[in-house]
């Protein structure tokens, strides 16, 4: 297999998955998230978290996952 360009294996993988009545519109993948949504120098996030809570691992922006000052203080230097 020689080398390929990723826009002709993206085109081959669609044409070798699309489904019998074809692609649709609502079948397209948002695009990349945001560019205005980026982690600011200062602020704390929550990366991980439970099942429901607002983290980027659960796909929440960084906007969402946002730690309200106050609780990140208060919860530092404590091992859970």
């Amino acid at each position: 297999m020689g080398k390929q360009k990723l826009k002709d294996l993206v085109k081959q993988l669609n044409a070798d998955n699309a489904p019998p009545d074809g692609w649709r519109p609502e079948d397209q993948v948002p695009a990349a998230a945001n560019a205005e949504d980026k982690p600011e120098a200062g602020k704390v996030y929550a990366l991980t978290g439970g099942p429901g809570s607002r983290c980027i691992a659960n796909g929440n922006s960084w906007k969402e996952s946002e730690v309200d000052q106050e609780l990140a203080a208060g919860d530092a230097g404590k091992v859970r």
